[in-house]
C-alpha cells in the first residue's frame, strides 16, 4: 500500500523547486539570474550558490569534451544543454530516492526531454525500459535498455559551436547520472565519427551511435561493436 501523503509531499516539493530554478535560468524572465548575467551583470556569480554551481559545470564539461560540449550560443552564455542533466539529478538525489524506502514502490524515474534518470528499490528484481527510436523514423525501435539504476540520454541535435564533419545522427549514453549522460550525448554528435571514438575509450562510456553511413554502433564501458542499419 502506498502512501499518498508520501508521494504528494515529494511532489508538492518538486514543483517548488522547479519554481526555485526557473526564477534563476529561465530566458524569458529579463529579471532572472541567467538574463541579467547575459547582460553583463556577474554579481550571480557572488549572489547564488545555484548559479555558480551550474557555472562550474559547464566550465568542467567543455574542458572535459574538449569544447564539444558548449554552454555558449550566439555569444551568450547559455546552460540550457547541461541544465536539464543537472536538474533532474539534483531532484532525484533530494526527493526521488527517499521513496524507495516505501515497500509499496518499487521504482522512481524522473524525466525532462531526451534525459531520464531511474531507480529501482535493491530488494526486488524490477527494471525500467528505455526504447531508442530512430532519429529519422519514430516508428523504429533500435534498441531497448532494461536498467535497475542510471541514466540514459540521447541527442539528435548539434548544440556545440565547435562542430566536426560527421555522419552520425544520434547519441545516446547510458550513466550513473543524468548530468553525464547529458554531457556525453551533447559531446558525441558534435564530436563526430573521427572524434567521438578517442572519448568512448578514454571515459568508458556505454550507449550507442546511429551513424547514417555505417549504421548503429554499441559500446560498452568504452569498447564497442557495430551493427547494420536498414531503413
Amino acid at each position: 500500500m502506498i502512501d499518498q501523503t508520501v508521494i504528494d509531499e515529494a511532489v508538492n516539493n518538486i514543483s517548488k523547486q522547479i519554481k526555485e530554478y526557473d526564477d534563476i535560468f529561465s530566458l524569458e524572465n529579463k529579471d532572472s539570474l541567467l538574463s541579467r548575467f547575459q547582460d553583463g551583470e556577474e554579481t550571480a556569480l557572488m549572489v547564488s550558490k545555484t548559479f555558480q554551481e551550474v557555472y562550474e559545470q559547464t566550465i568542467m564539461a567543455e574542458q572535459m569534451t574538449h569544447h564539444y560540449f558548449s554552454s555558449y550560443f550566439n555569444g551568450n552564455y547559455d546552460p540550457v544543454g547541461l541544465l536539464n542533466g543537472w536538474m533532474i539529478d539534483k531532484i532525484f538525489n533530494r526527493y526521488l530516492l527517499a521513496l524507495l524506502s516505501d515497500e509499496g514502490i518499487d521504482g522512481v524515474s524522473l524525466r525532462c526531454g531526451e534525459d531520464v534518470r531511474l531507480a529501482s528499490r535493491p530488494n526486488i528484481d524490477f527494471r525500467w525500459r528505455i526504447a531508442i527510436k530512430d532519429p529519422k523514423d519514430l516508428g523504429i525501435l533500435l534498441a531497448t535498455y532494461y536498467l535497475q539504476n542510471g541514466a540514459v540520454s540521447t541527442t539528435n541535435e548539434r548544440r556545440s559551436l565547435r562542430k566536426e564533419k560527421s555522419n552520425i545522427e544520434q547519441v545516446t549514453i547510458v550513466s550513473s547520472n543524468a548530468l553525464d549522460a547529458n554531457i556525453w550525448s551533447s559531446a558525441g554528435i558534435s564530436a563526430g565519427t573521427n572524434k567521438f571514438p578517442e572519448f568512448i575509450s578514454k571515459y568508458h562510456l556505454t550507449g550507442m551511435i546511429v551513424d547514417k553511413m555505417s549504421g548503429m554502433e554499441n559500446f560498452r564501458d568504452g569498447f564497442s561493436d557495430k551493427v547494420a542499419l536498414s531503413r
